[in-house]
């Protein structure tokens, strides 16, 4: 604000001074000269005043109505001003056709001004808009990219085809590359994993759902592979399918979420499998002679051999084989000391 009044101060003063001299070369005395300065001076600071009050559009607008009102106005005062009788009041004629002109062109481009920059932005606005479209249809789809590690597991393929992979699959090119090149190795053992990982992207690939995604997206001045994942994780916002446990751990420092699929395996793992050890409480017998039939806590039905006589009773025993149905998991075991 200081400097702004500073720098007003210092126009008047350049004026005046501007004004002084130019009264001296032409031998006029200097107060009218001053005077006039001054007004200029107004002139110019309230056209300040108001051009800081109005939008960019509107200023616009204006320049363009004088200009097209100048144009016209000047044109036609020249046409007019051919014919003789009018010759005499040739400058009454400018005046009047510039007026009216400029007066037309400041109600045609006030009327028509939302049309006019319609017209003006949509091709910015519609690949504005495109982007963003395009930008927010990437947010909301689920992305997950999926690293070398993972491919040349395999299992990918299996999870895949369940259905339980919602959102789209991303293997970057840089990804590819490497499965290439491991393919190309020297040594017979990396050869195959990499020859396997290839025929996994290429059964993914011919998947209907998830789909696929193939990127270009990749970072010249990041070397390691790694770093890459995560670094296209972030800017992507997805999430990154491995089977490295360190490339989760460097993952999730940098905030980008991971989905371990050796950590699914677990998951998925049943409960109980042969040879662990089970302490249950029998509470009927079974269909074949001699068993007795207990509960877990999640409902999974327990068939003991030899364990009818301790109904009402807890037992140890020893699992021997689960059987996988369609209604559920059955566990059959034998009593503990009668493992066979």
């Amino acid at each position: 604000m200081v400097l702004s009044s500073m720098v007003k101060v210092l126009f008047i003063i350049l004026f005046v001074l501007a004004s002084f001299e130019f009264a001296k070369y032409n031998n006029k005395p200097t107060i009218p000269y001053v005077i006039v300065a001054l007004l200029i001076s107004i002139v110019a600071f309230s056209i300040e005043h108001f051009i800081k009050k109005k939008k960019l559009r509107d200023i616009f607008i204006a320049f363009l109505a004088v200009a097209l009102g100048l144009t016209f106005g000047v044109i036609v005062g020249i046409i007019l001003t051919l014919i003789p009788a009018l010759k005499q009041i040739a400058p009454l004629i400018y005046i009047a056709s510039i007026l009216f002109f400029t007066y037309i062109s400041f109600v045609v481009i006030l009327s028509k001004r939302e049309e006019l920059f319609e017209d003006i932005s949509s091709p910015t606005r519609k690949s504005r808009d495109s982007h963003k479209k395009a930008h927010v249809h990437q947010r909301h789809v689920s992305l997950k990219i999926v690293d070398t590690s993972a491919i040349i597991d395999g299992r990918i393929l299996e999870i895949a085809k369940t259905g339980f992979l919602e959102g789209t699959l991303v293997i970057p090119k840089f990804v590819l590359k490497e499965l290439q090149n491991i393919a190309d190795s020297k040594d017979h053992d990396r050869r195959v994993k990499g020859r396997h990982g290839l025929e996994i992207v290429k059964a993914l690939k011919e998947l209907k759902k998830p789909e696929v995604w193939f990127v270009d997206d990749d970072y010249p001045h990041i070397k390691e592979v790694d770093s890459k994942l995560i670094e296209l994780a972030k800017r992507k916002h997805a999430k990154l399918i491995t089977t490295d446990y360190n490339l989760q751990e460097l993952a999730e420092i940098r905030g980008v979420e991971v989905l371990n699929i050796n950590q699914l395996a677990l998951a998925i793992k049943p409960p109980l499998e042969a040879g662990d050890h089970l302490r249950i409480k029998i509470v009927r017998e079974g269909k074949e002679k001699g068993q007795g039939i207990g509960y877990l806590i999640d409902g999974t039905m327990v068939v003991v051999d030899d364990a009818a006589q301790f109904i009402g009773k807890e037992v140890d025993c020893v699992v021997h084989s689960v059987i996988q149905q369609d209604t559920g998991r059955i566990v059959f075991a034998r009593l503990r000391g009668k493992e066979k």
